[in-house]
């Protein structure tokens, strides 16, 4: 039979462990998650595409080449339509604080400013992880 010593050591141990899964289970699922909203790097897909169609070096540097090409390209058409899809949100920000108390707009903005935060932030991300 376990004694009070015993059994208080029990929990202890318990409740560390369990500490140590759900942390390592977070650690995972955040880095998986992260690791899934950002596009492969070009040197990513090269390398992937290497490996599988088994291109010889001349390929190699001609493919990054086409994908650093058109990697600009896609960049270059986001930084043209960028503004329109600007105006859209901050007329549909307007039109939904609009409807708002003046305590519901706080709070509001407060969440529009979060999500701004996090967008510029994975933005960031992306641009470190393409080279850019």
């Amino acid at each position: 039979m376990l004694t009070s010593r015993h059994k208080a050591h029990l929990i202890i141990i318990t409740t560390f462990v369990l500490g140590l899964a759900v942390g390592a289970s977070g650690h995972y699922l955040l880095s998986y998650q992260s690791h899934q909203n950002r596009s492969p790097s070009v040197t990513e897909v090269t390398d992937e595409l290497a490996r599988i169609v088994k291109l010889d070096q001349s390929q190699r540097s001609q493919v990054e080449k086409i994908l650093n090409e058109s990697s600009q390209q896609y960049q270059e058409l986001k930084n043209q339509t960028r503004p329109q899809y600007m105006a859209i949100r901050d007329n549909t920000r307007k039109r939904i604080r609009a409807m708002l108390s003046a305590e519901q707009q706080a709070l509001y903005d407060q969440w529009t400013n979060e999500l701004d935060s996090k967008r510029e932030k994975r933005n960031s991300e992306e641009r470190k992880h393409s080279g850019k």
